[in-house]
């Protein structure tokens, strides 16, 4: 299924009453819903009511939704009632209490109770069953160079697979090595556009510049002040109480992502799960020993998937659709396997990314650029 909007999905057998359309997003889907019916041996297993923006095209199945490549949430062809969300939890997926719908989008669940599966979750909505998949741990064999060198194969694979097809992408850009990385590799395939969303003065708004320069890109900057804020923030609707960092960065995201869109791009890479894959924290590096960084690794990146990308994919999806190359399942599985060793060195922070990013020709300037949070870097934190 790709057809675009947010779907939600309700197995007739076991509702009491099919959904045949009558919910809706309020206030944020425009259009009327339309619903196709799934069958299995010729009896009708599910009712799929799918809202499409008008003013863009969002697709409510994202990447791939078969095998080992699955990115998102996707409803499975496996007889139509089975639906699936990624390991990395790139979009969410939300289960009704009762068991018998589900959908893409909370909104769906004004006023009702719904539980936001975990990410690795495969639930069939005709039995009621959910399993959950997490990614394994395999030790890697081989040098530093030697991961460096499969690190930087893995990201250029999942970059290249992610704009193509498009004219125009954008990528999140603060000039730091995971934006640089993305604009590097996907510039090399398609027309890149860097969107810069930062308080005049920031270090992302002076330093971006001379980022985009070094790689030879597009750049738009987006300055951001205290009533621009205030209207981003009037528009936040997240399933979950924001705090202030959740704040920060939807109005960022939100900014950069509809500047995105206005400037031609037809999706924005975003460089999320690079720092809790790769040690981008320096509360990773004052942790100490090492198995106290990797569980808080661990920890950092099961949150990602039950508020971080919820977030920022909520904040882009209103505009643009979102691509989070970091996410795809061989960088996961790859960056899982690595020792803290290689992530850590000299108490230098994402050593290997640093080296990948190097071969992949980022310039020495931005590869060892000094990591800084975006909602920090942006100045935006300062203005919420």
């Amino acid at each position: 299924m790709t057809e675009g909007g947010a779907f939600c999905v309700v197995d007739e057998r076991r509702a009491e009453a099919a959904l045949a359309g009558a919910r809706s997003i309020d206030r944020v889907r425009r259009g009327e819903p339309r619903t196709q019916s799934l069958g299995l041996d010729g009896r009708s297993l599910a009712v799929v009511s799918m809202f499409q923006d008008s003013e863009s095209l969002v697709p409510a199945v994202h990447g791939w939704s078969e095998g080992e490549r699955l990115e998102g949430t996707a409803l499975v062809s496996e007889g139509g009632s089975r639906l699936r969300r990624d390991i990395a939890g790139t979009r969410p997926l939300f289960l009704a209490s009762d068991g018998t719908w589900a959908a893409s989008d909370w909104r769906f669940f004004r006023g009702e109770g719904a539980q936001l599966l975990l990410p690795g979750s495969l639930y069939d909505l005709s039995t009621g069953v959910l399993e959950l998949k997490k990614v394994g741990h395999e030790e890697f064999q081989g040098s530093f160079e030697d991961a460096a060198k499969k690190l930087a194969r893995a990201l250029e694979d999942s970059i290249r697979g992610r704009v193509k097809g498009y004219r125009k992408v954008a990528v999140a850009f603060s000039g730091g090595i995971d934006s640089a990385i993305l604009a590097c590799v996907a510039s090399k395939a398609t027309e890149v556009v860097a969107c810069v969303g930062a308080a005049r003065g920031s270090r992302d708004f002076v330093g971006a510049k001379v980022a985009a320069d070094l790689l030879g890109i597009e750049l738009r900057m987006f300055g951001v002040d205290s009533a621009m804020i205030r209207d981003e923030l009037r528009g936040l609707d997240l399933p979950f109480s924001p705090s202030p960092m959740d704040r920060s960065l939807w109005c960022l995201y939100s900014i950069v992502s509809r500047g995105a869109a206005e400037s031609g791009a037809q999706t924005i890479l975003l460089g999320q799960l690079s720092d809790e894959l790769f040690a981008g924290y320096a509360k990773y590096v004052a942790a100490g020993e090492e198995g106290a960084a990797s569980r808080m690794m661990e920890s950092d990146f099961e949150a990602c998937g039950e508020r971080g990308l919820v977030r920022d994919e909520a904040a882009c999806s209103r505009c643009l659709q979102p691509a989070f190359p970091f996410a795809e399942q061989g960088v996961v599985r790859l960056a899982r396997s690595l020792p803290m060793s290689f992530k850590i060195r000299d108490r230098a922070r994402k050593a290997v990314l640093r080296e990948a990013a190097r071969s992949m020709g980022v310039p020495e300037e931005l590869a060892g650029a000094e990591k800084k949070a975006a909602q920090y870097s942006s100045g935006i934190q300062k203005l919420v």
